[in-house]
């Protein structure tokens, strides 16, 4: 039985977390994973790809894009996570060493975070519509307010634990399961089909093969940026089907489908912010009502993100012994310049959405076959939580370099096939998509030089069962 102590260096610490801490089970994992899959961001990667390709082909971009994204994701750190009670940046020390796993903090908080103030504008633009559904008419300022409410809410739940967080996503859950089927129906109702589907992009190339591809990409990269979450969750299930299925399902499936819904306003009614045409469209009473399970769920999601941004800071040795409602505290100050530049930040999603495959599919490959391939689902957690030089996973200096210039090839293969930030391609990316080519080649790159040094696939066999100098 746990005790606040033991919880504060297991469910809120990097401690291995037991079976009988964990949280969810089969509806809790669900719901929570749904909650998770059902945040505004979704809306945002189908506004984008409206931009590009009309409905049919954005369906199949957006679902069979998130799907092949969140498989190769999720699992080698759901298995990983779910089976050791494992956080997230210490189930990929075995690939990247102890240093190494260091500077995958970087990109995960920045990964994290970013979502984080990108939906909580979007809170901000729901509680500045709603003002104006219910008559008033309420300044810009409104938004950055919402934001900053946004930011006390999630505090507020994430500084009372997991359980909070479940018992919040098995009651809103329900509703925002009716609620994107409301909204889905809305737009069948009010436009029809036929519409819909005849609905021309809203700012596409000039060559549809290449929107097309464009907007695969995004539906992968998609899938990719849920590569945050996935150990927080992983960790905190009791089964390793609870662990896996939930994920697919939900944030796979089922958010690939509420894109979808966002792809489908984007179109007929030119945006894809559903704050901004529920009223209009579905009447004040419904549209005030989904505009507030449209903020709920822009909470709980933040929530979870820097819940697990929380646990990733424990890293910091500074910060492993900190107060957890302290240690939030200092996860959420990064939000802040959301509550005062939060449109011109808000602009940037598309940018950020497609640095999100930029930066992690190299990541979510190596990670792979580390696991996968060399392994063979294996890990030590005695050399995981061992920080001396002798540990077996230091490698040279904290750092296993077969990987780290693995993952710098895939960032520079993605950068090479497409840019973010202008949307210019090369050539070959006409034959496979950038986050597909920044995945696979680092993987293959990293298991050859792994096999050159037959270093990694023993380590863990050699590892010592003591702790030298512990790293937590």
């Amino acid at each position: 039985m746990s005790t606040p102590e033991t919880e504060q260096d297991s469910v809120l610490g990097r401690m291995p977390v037991l079976l009988g801490e964990r949280e969810y089970g089969t509806v809790g994992a669900h719901t929570t994973c749904f909650a998770y899959a059902v945040a505004t961001w979704c809306f945002l990667t189908g506004g984008y790809v409206a931009e590009l390709v009309g409905a049919v082909q954005g369906i199949v971009c957006l679902v069979a894009g998130t799907l092949i994204g969140l498989f190769v994701t999720t699992m080698p750190l759901s298995i990983a996570c779910q089976r050791y009670g494992l956080e997230q940046m210490d189930s990929c020390k075995p690939a990247f060493g102890q240093r190494g796993a260091q500077l995958m903090l970087i990109f995960y908080l920045i990964n994290m975070l970013g979502w984080s103030g990108l939906i909580l504008v979007m809170f901000g633009n729901g509680l500045h519509n709603i003002a104006e559904a219910l008559g008033y008419q309420p300044g810009r300022w409104l938004v950055g307010v919402g934001v900053a409410l946004g930011l006390w809410f999630s505090y507020l739940i994430v500084t009372r634990g997991v359980h909070l967080l479940k018992l919040a996503n098995s009651i809103i859950t329900p509703g925002l399961a009716l609620l994107v089927a409301f909204m889905l129906y809305v737009l069948l109702y009010e436009k029809g089909w036929e519409t819909i589907a005849a609905a021309e992009p809203l700012a596409p190339g000039p060559t549809p093969f290449i929107n097309y591809m464009i907007a695969f990409e995004l539906g992968i990269a998609g899938g990719i940026s849920w590569w945050g979450g996935i150990g927080f969750l992983a960790r905190n299930t009791r089964s390793r089907r609870n662990a896996i299925y939930p994920e697919l399902l939900q944030l796979g499936l089922a958010g690939a489908l509420v894109c979808c819904v966002g792809l489908f306003s984007a179109l007929v009614v030119r945006s894809s912010d559903p704050t901004e045409w529920m009223v209009p469209i579905g009447g004040v009473f419904l549209g005030v009502l989904a505009l507030g399970f449209v903020a709920l769920a822009n909470v709980t999601s933040t929530a979870v993100s820097l819940f697990a941004s929380g646990l990733a800071l424990r890293h910091v040795p500074g910060l492993r012994d900190m107060q957890w409602k302290r240690l939030m505290l200092l996860t959420i100050a990064p939000c802040v310049p959301f509550v005062f530049w939060p449109h011109e930040l808000f602009d940037l999603g598309d940018a950020f959405l497609a640095y999100n495959g930029t930066m992690y599919a190299p990541i979510v490959g190596i990670v792979f076959v580390d696991f996968f391939v060399l392994r063979r689902q294996r890990l030590s957690l005695w050399a995981i939580f061992e920080g001396a030089p002798g540990g077996a996973y230091h490698y040279s200096h904290g750092f296993h370099w077969p990987a780290l210039a693995s993952l710098l090839l895939g960032q520079g293969l993605y950068l090479f096939l497409f840019n973010p930030i202008t949307g210019e391609t090369h050539a070959l990316f006409r034959l496979m998509p950038a986050s597909v080519a920044a995945c696979v080649v680092p993987a293959l790159t990293y298991w050859l030089a792994t096999l050159v040094m037959r270093k990694a696939a023993t380590a863990d066999r050699n590892a010592p069962r003591h702790l030298v100098e512990p790293n937590i």
